[in-house]
């Protein structure tokens, strides 16, 4: 899986903390979060701005939610919605990263509903509280990733992305279809899960781990493949020849840069 270290693509990962390199560093990476978050959440990135200002290397982006949430004085939820990824990935790597928050929180989200579902139909009741804990860990590090799927769409239509403005309703209807596509390909993805190929909750939770750490870190590199796009000023589209998960992934990643984008 992607470390995270390289800003865009890191977003969501955990470990984008080296990234910051000193009070500089952090005073640019927010300069651009301020940016691109817009009007419609311009005190919250002045908080944080605040924040990480003093605190940056106590806090670091491991604990991005838990930690950043807690320096602000504001419940971490707060920062567990599609906004709170955008405010992560914004974090790491500008507007590129925010689009990489965003498609990893509703890539992370998917993925856990998907599994979740096939740890029901498959997985013997005995075994499902552990791989439903393990599902848990799997994306508690992931921002937005434990926003429904209309909530997300919620927070995208409402315009925190977009300067306050509420976006084109086929860019969100886009980004809805891509979402769609995304779910129905995870459920190729967690084949381990959907086979039940497993004799104890311990390989249950190991082919959980298998599945899910692969899909996600697939969905990374594509999504930071598109946000690298946008970072040079390019039009980003989907290239395809990732395979039917992979490609769902890109075409969701470009949807989300589009939307973003409208922001200006």
């Amino acid at each position: 899986m992607s470390d995270g270290s390289d800003g865009v693509g890191g977003a969501g990962s955990g470990n984008g903390a080296g990234g910051l390199d000193g009070g500089a560093a952090a005073s640019d990476a927010l300069g651009a979060a301020a940016d691109a978050l817009g009007a419609a959440v311009d005190a919250l990135g002045e908080a944080i701005g605040n924040a990480l200002g003093t605190a940056t290397d106590a806090l670091g982006l491991d604990n991005a939610l838990d930690g950043l949430a807690g320096a602000l004085g504001i419940d971490a939820k707060d920062l567990q919605g599609i906004v709170g990824a955008a405010v992560v990935g914004m974090l790491t790597g500008g507007l590129p990263g925010a689009v990489v928050g965003v498609v990893n929180g509703l890539v992370g989200g998917s993925l856990g509903e998907v599994a979740r579902d096939a740890i029901a139909e498959n997985v013997p009741a005995a075994m499902q509280p552990l791989a439903n804990l393990a599902v848990d860990q799997l994306t508690r590090g992931i921002p937005g990733a434990g926003a429904s799927v209309q909530d997300a769409l919620a927070g995208l239509a409402s315009g925190a992305l977009t300067n306050g403005r509420a976006p084109d309703i086929g860019d969100i209807g886009a980004i809805a279809r891509s979402l769609s596509d995304v779910r129905a390909a995870a459920g190729e993805v967690m084949g381990g899960i959907a086979r039940g190929d497993f004799g104890s909750a311990a390989d249950a939770v190991s082919a959980l781990d298998r599945d899910f750490g692969g899909a996600l870190a697939q969905a990374r590199d594509v999504a930071a493949g598109v946000a690298g796009s946008l970072a040079q000023g390019q039009t980003a589209y989907a290239s395809g020849g990732h395979g039917r998960f992979g490609d769902a992934v890109e075409q969701l990643a470009v949807d989300v840069g589009r939307l973003v984008a409208s922001r200006r």
